[in-house]
């Protein structure tokens, strides 16, 4: 702990000094330990399959999981542009997704859960990667490095201890991570595989430009400029937050190099803006099939309840005037975030920016934890300090971690986790028979697994991929509960409808006496029907 005793500034390189390797071994244990961390829940959750079920292969983000396998399965039968087949309504297809659709071409023949958590972990493995290797340009003493990573994968706040809404004296707030999950590293690396890999992408983009501050390397140009191409076809805004604070970050250190590359990655990612635009004005029903803002909350619950400790720890560090020189950069990374999220007029389309915004806390918090180290004189209360400090900053990360186990043990997602057998098999038959010129009539959660196993699309399927979702449910709903022969017959015709699906064994019942159905197969409780006519 000696190595508190300095300056912050001397453990960072100064101008035109290249850092010390940063090290990999102990980044690769605790990066290692934590993407094992989330397999455990997978299997668990194999093991408790409730009766006449099959376990999907899912358990953080299910249903989500599935429009990710339809889009492989759309990808290995040719298509390059996105359509959501969880929608009935003809869309143009659009440049969208593409980190699933087009290596499908190649993959697609694995969609399913296998693929889904081999490419999660390697999007894991490349973000912690791209994370240590940001903390190296950044930090030099060992130390400072290693603190840095743990604020950075297990940042977060104490959401997870409060009520939804708090009462600051007029105002109502909330935790960040408690609506929108994905705040911490920790929470990011067991959803979906274009996460991490987003983020990972973002972070590789900052070390390329940190790099240039010392000489100009067409590699990491050329690299870095790669990154924020894939990560625009990712999260477009994530990568306009990126460029945004490279270029305040370069032109306020006055790194030329570096503020030449900002520029650049701008006109990378300007084409595709201008795309999206383009769709937007021109059919705007094929970008309402997504969701383009979450519930963040508020400034309050986000700067503070969902990154207490880091906040406290930068304040401490501004205080002091420690946060400076390069931690500028992840300085306005963080102000970046915090304009599109709440900013009027541009938080939604923006707001999805609070993405793995532990990272930049983190390395803003270590010069903090530096200075409230140094206060301490005895040696053993300084190691109890950061010990205290890293755990109480680590309490989001570590319940990040713990929840897939809590989730897959008491099977709090089952409709999602798991899927009826007989439903199984019916859609395993169904499959070689259909394409995406089908459409396929089931209720809203029968409705996620259509897409996913078969090359169908189905009338109402996941919430954020069916246009008017609530009215298409209702309507499915009273199709198999309420109508009668001739208004199911009129639905049916509107709709082009092309087969119908249920796993209810009294409307069975009901649907068999259904001269515009004719029975196709048949499963225990469930059956498939084909629209006559």
């Amino acid at each position: 702990m000696a190595l508190a005793e300095r300056s912050p500034e001397a453990h960072r390189p100064g101008r035109g000094v290249r850092p010390q390797p940063a090290g990999w071994r102990w980044p690769a244990v605790v990066a290692t330990v934590v993407c094992l961390l989330t397999a455990p829940p997978i299997a668990l959750a194999a093991n408790r399959v409730p009766p006449d079920s099959v376990f999907s292969g899912y358990v953080v983000i299910a249903r989500d999981a599935y429009v990710y396998q339809a889009m492989w399965r759309a990808g290995w039968q040719g298509a390059w542009l996105f359509h959501s087949a969880f929608t009935s309504e003809t869309l143009p297809g659009i440049v969208l997704y593409a980190w699933y659709l087009w290596p499908a071409h190649l993959l697609g023949w694995a969609a399913g859960p296998w693929l889904y958590h081999l490419a999660r972990l390697a999007a894991a493995v490349a973000l912690l990667a791209a994370v240590w290797m940001l903390i190296g340009e950044l930090f030099r003493p060992r130390l400072l490095r290693r603190w840095a990573f743990l604020l950075c994968i297990l940042g977060g706040g104490v959401g997870a201890l409060l009520p939804r809404d708090i009462q600051v004296g007029p105002l109502i707030t909330r935790a960040t991570e408690m609506s929108a999950p994905g705040t911490s590293v920790a929470d990011l690396i067991a959803m979906a595989p274009h996460l991490p890999w987003a983020l990972a992408l973002m972070c590789w983009t900052m070390v390329a430009a940190l790099r240039l501050r010392y000489r100009l390397s067409r590699r990491w140009v050329w690299g870095g400029l790669a990154a924020v191409l894939g990560l625009q076809l990712i999260y477009p805004q994530l990568a306009l937050l990126a460029v945004s604070a490279l270029l305040g970050w370069s032109l306020v250190r006055r790194y030329r190099r570096a503020a030449w590359f900002a520029v650049g990655a701008a006109f990378v990612q300007l084409p595709y803006l201008i795309y999206l635009f383009w769709v937007w004005r021109t059919a705007p029903g094929a970008l309402s099939v997504i969701r383009p803002v979450l519930e963040v909350g508020d400034p309050f619950g986000f700067l503070v309840l969902s990154h207490l400790v880091a906040s406290g720890l930068i304040a401490l560090a501004i205080w002091r005037r420690r946060l400076r020189g390069d931690l500028l950069l992840p300085g306005l990374w963080i102000v970046g975030m915090t304009l599109f999220m709440f900013a009027p007029g541009i938080s939604g389309a923006l707001g999805r920016s609070f993405m793995a915004s532990s990272i930049p806390f983190g390395l803003c918090a270590t010069p903090g934890l530096l200075v409230l180290l140094r206060a301490v004189r005895s040696l053993r209360w300084r190691r109890r300090l950061v010990a205290v400090a890293l755990t109480v900053s680590s309490f989001f990360g570590i319940f990040s971690l713990a929840q897939p186990y809590w989730i897959a043990a008491f099977r709090l997602d089952p409709r999602a986790e798991y899927e009826s057998r007989a439903e199984s098999v019916l859609l395993a038959r169904l499959a070689p028979q259909v394409s995406a010129r089908d459409l396929v009539l089931t209720t809203y959660l029968d409705g996620i697994f259509v897409p996913a196993q078969t090359d169908a699309r189905v009338f109402a399927g996941h919430p954020e991929m069916t246009i008017d979702a609530a009215r298409k449910s209702a309507d499915a709903l009273a199709f198999f509960a309420d109508w009668s022969p001739v208004e199911r017959a009129g639905f049916l015709k509107a709709n082009h409808i092309d087969y119908v699906l249920t796993t209810d064994i009294e409307v069975v019942g009901r649907l068999v006496q259904d001269p515009g159905l004719r029975l196709v197969e048949r499963e225990g409780g469930a059956a498939l029907f084909k629209v006559s006519g």
